[in-house]
């Protein structure tokens, strides 16, 4: 879960509201007066924390794309073989995607509208968790332990995990879906990816 619901301080109300708001409504259709309203505060005690719409939407952001990145922390360990490692991958994203599965989608559509934006959140935070990501593939192509281009692997690996959920409305339409059948499919979707993974990268 991304913030704590239960939360009493009114710096978290805020981000709370403000992800349920931004999330509805994208941030060209919101206003502060409606995050401040979900948050049962007045507009002053918002701009307290945060002075304009566009510092509130960046914390967000920052945030949602730690949330991201939170989904590839066993990716890391580096005493298991580079399959184990990329199945984790896909174990960690599938289930921290299936608490968030909004997240995603979001942060596609507003990393479109401003890839300057993504570029600044990503400098500010303090990881090169992608970068080591990478650098493992390619060792476990460099000793036959995986088959292929570690940068088509990296982005087949990733978007096997993430199409679904930012592409959601598009696949629930086309497969006359419900939000809960959709979200079956993703828990089964798991075992699924965890077999592919196993079977297609393999020398």
């Amino acid at each position: 879960m991304l913030y704590d619901e239960t939360a009493t301080d009114t710096e978290t109300l805020i981000k709370i509201a403000a992800k349920k708001v931004f999330l509805k409504k994208g941030f060209a259709g919101t206003r502060l007066q409606e995050i401040a309203d979900e948050a049962g505060i007045g507009r002053t005690a918002l701009h307290y924390y945060f002075r304009n719409k566009e510092k509130l939407f960046v914390a967000v952001l920052q945030d949602f794309f730690k949330e991201v990145v939170s989904r590839m922390p066993s990716f890391d360990d580096a005493q298991l073989p580079i399959i184990e490692r990329m199945k984790h991958f896909v174990t960690d994203y599938m289930d921290t995607a299936i608490k968030s599965p909004e997240i995603d989608l979001f942060m596609l559509n507003e990393f479109n509208e401003n890839p300057d934006l993504f570029r600044e959140i990503r400098g500010s935070l303090d990881h090169d968790l992608p970068e080591r990501f990478l650098a493992a593939i390619q060792r476990g192509v460099d000793k036959g332990e995986i088959a292929g281009e570690p940068n088509q692997i990296l982005m087949t690996l990733m978007s096997m995990c993430m199409f679904p959920f930012a592409g959601m409305s598009m696949i629930k339409g086309i497969m006359g879906l419900s939000d809960e059948t959709f979200m079956r499919l993703m828990q089964a979707r798991k075992e699924h990816l965890l077999h592919i993974v196993e079977t297609a990268f393999r020398p």
